[in-house]
């Protein structure tokens, strides 16, 4: 066998170290460009049920699409739709372009001006004009100038309550006045003012209770005793409670709390009738989806507690499912039990739970292309974006490239 001189075997060795370590690179980039493209490659493709996903705006420099809000901002019958972006530190209004091009990216849009980063977002009219405003991370509000201005974002007045984060806001009316208040942090809430409503000092702030880091904020009578309460599923501490409205003397101090579930940790919540009983249950997001069944019509509720493990993933899916979105939907035809439709959080398929008989659930995967390559999304929003008359599921995706999306339905064919 011929012998290598060593300063030739250094060239060699140094020759193979580039080579390899180019390949590496390439691979690298080029794993990290499939990753942003995926949405490219699956967009559209219907699985085996007929559901697809539907991109309004793709997310390849992961700004961060963290909610999602639904209204026909501009009149025409469609339902557009306006985004927050995390990481970006921006929101945009997108503009439904219509049935013809619905399926396609939603390239009519507004930015509104730059409010930093921002994980929740709310709409309502704030200002009692009869258009729907807009509200970011909590405190910055973004009244809507009227049909006239609507595609000038320069004349949606901007009004900053307070600069840090205060997750899920919620437009309410609190205090009974008939005119909507805002929610914030799911544990304070301002008092919209009587006159000079975009002037932040005319706001004053009523303090509710403690919350660390609230999923769900939703107004709702839980008692049965006519008064709107405040129902919270908190993930950090106080997990799924809610506070008792005090009553008109009482509603500017803080209201007293009846926890439900104390387990934290979990990730939103749904709150309906899933057994057909009229009385409205809860659904809870958790390592397993918690259902709260609800046994009595008026005070404190009190519930019965079923857990459902979780389903077998594709085979694509390498990591365990994280339940993260719920929404109660028709899903299968049969109206005397509406399913309980699961986001997953991270990288895995999406699926439904359906009642099988008293206090049982079995699960159903929806089996849309490339489960593996959404990687972050959020709750799941209800809402019919085509026209069709049937309900689609709109989120967003945040670190996988997809963005705004929107799960089609495609009927009971």
């Amino acid at each position: 066998m011929k012998r290598v001189k060593p300063s030739r075997a250094k060239t060699i060795s140094g020759l193979i170290l580039i080579t390899v370590s180019s390949l590496a690179c390439t691979w690298a980039q080029g794993n990290g460009e499939d990753r942003k493209n995926a949405w490219k490659q699956n967009v559209g493709k219907p699985g085996p049920n007929g559901w697809r996903v539907n991109v309004i705006q793709p997310d390849p420099t992961d700004h961060g699409p963290d909610g999602f809000n639904y209204h026909d901002w501009d009149g025409d019958g469609d339902l557009d739709v306006l985004v927050n972006f995390e990481e970006g530190g921006y929101s945009r209004l997108y503009f439904n372009p219509g049935q013809k091009k619905i399926r396609g990216l939603w390239t009519d849009f507004i930015e509104f001006e730059k409010h930093g980063k921002c994980e929740d977002s709310g709409i309502g009219d704030l200002d009692q004009d009869g258009d729907i405003d807009y509200v970011a991370n909590g405190g910055h509000v973004y009244f809507n100038p009227g049909a006239k201005n609507l595609r000038d974002p320069a004349k949606w007045k901007k009004m900053t309550l307070f600069r840090n984060e205060a997750r899920n806001p919620v437009v309410s009316d609190v205090d009974g006045d008939g005119l909507s208040d805002l929610i914030v942090g799911a544990k304070a809430w301002y008092k919209q003012p009587l006159s000079g409503k975009h002037y932040a000092a005319n706001w004053k702030r009523r303090e509710l209770g403690e919350a660390i880091w609230p999923m769900n904020c939703i107004v709702t009578d839980m008692d049965g005793d006519g008064k709107k309460d405040i129902l919270v599923q908190e993930r950090r501490k106080q997990g799924l409670f809610y506070y008792r409205n005090p009553g008109k003397e009482k509603i500017e101090e803080r209201w007293p709390v009846q926890v439900i579930d104390p387990q934290p940790s979990g990730m939103f919540a749904a709150h309906g009738d899933v057994n057909g009983d009229g009385l409205p249950d809860l659904i809870k997001a958790a390592q397993k989806i918690r259902i709260f069944l609800r046994r009595n019509e008026k005070g404190v509720p009190k519930y019965d507690r079923v857990e459902i493990e979780l389903p077998a993933q594709p085979s694509s899916v390498r990591v365990k499912p994280k339940p993260k979105g719920v929404a109660i939907m028709e899903m299968n035809g049969d109206p005397s039990y509406p399913e309980i439709v699961i986001i997953p959080e991270y990288e895995a398929q999406l699926w439904y739970l359906t009642r099988v008989g008293k206090g049982k659930w079995v699960n159903t995967l929806m089996r849309m292309p490339a489960p593996e390559s959404r990687k972050k999304m959020d709750n799941a929003f209800l809402v019919d974006l085509d026209g069709d008359g049937d309900l689609d599921i709109g989120t967003t995706e945040e670190n996988g490239g997809w963005g705004v999306i929107w799960f089609e339905n495609p009927g009971l064919k």
